[in-house]
């Protein structure tokens, strides 16, 4: 489930389903046993990166890529490779995608390829965008039983009306993970409407979810 929420939230604000990407060259090395390769990054996404190395590279490896000033570490998978020179000598352009990356390294990639500053002194202040998910986006990325869970909740505190068979008065808007300790965390806000049944009024409420990639460890995040 994270990889495919992640897509979703890295996706080009005009189709959700495409990785925004931002080209080079940058400065980046690869690991080599217990040293560092200088390679050419030459272009980086929220899913990967491509390289140009003077060695045939790995198929799987670390890489340190500077964006700004700031270092980044990736674990990244060959998917493709091609041969070819650079300044006269052989040289490798592949082309990597992510299989390993904290939740901190990848909010810096996103922010990078959205020409965004990647260095942000207070997160509370700056948090990354929400973004609105259809039906068919919640249906498809969240897993029914969760879903059912996290409505429940809504029920218990009152600021959704008890379950029916009707379509529930909900919105549901991703923002990307947060890193708690050493495990990465989904954020998932819920706008959700409740008619008040002594007064009539319609009262609203964003509720801020965390969970898990396996959709466990849910909490409230006041």
């Amino acid at each position: 489930m994270l990889n495919d929420l992640i897509g979703f939230f890295t996706g080009a604000p005009q189709n959700r389903r495409r990785y925004p990407r931002r080209t080079g060259p940058f400065k980046a090395w690869m690991a080599q046993g217990p040293n560092w390769a200088s390679v050419v990054c030459m272009d980086i996404s929220g899913s990967g990166l491509g390289v140009v190395s003077p060695a045939q590279a790995a198929g799987e490896a670390n890489f340190r890529i500077m964006l700004e000033n700031r270092p980044v570490l990736v674990r990244a998978k060959r998917i493709w490779q091609t041969s070819g020179t650079l300044q006269g000598k052989p040289a490798w352009r592949c082309g990597y995608t992510f299989t390993g990356i904290s939740a901190d390294d990848w909010d810096a990639v996103v922010r990078f390829c959205n020409n965004d500053t990647i260095v942000v002194e207070n997160k509370a202040q700056k948090e990354l965008e929400l973004v609105k998910m259809q039906a068919d986006d919640v249906a498809r990325l969240i897993p029914k039983k969760l879903q059912d869970q996290l409505l429940g909740i809504l029920v218990e505190r009152k600021r959704l009306a008890p379950l029916d068979d009707k379509t529930p008065l909900v919105q549901f808007m991703y923002g990307g993970v947060v890193k708690r300790g050493n495990s990465a965390y989904h954020k998932l806000v819920i706008h959700s409407r409740v008619r008040d049944s002594v007064t009539g009024e319609i009262h609203s409420y964003d509720t801020r979810f965390v969970f898990d990639d396996q959709g466990g460890n849910v909490s409230i995040d006041e």
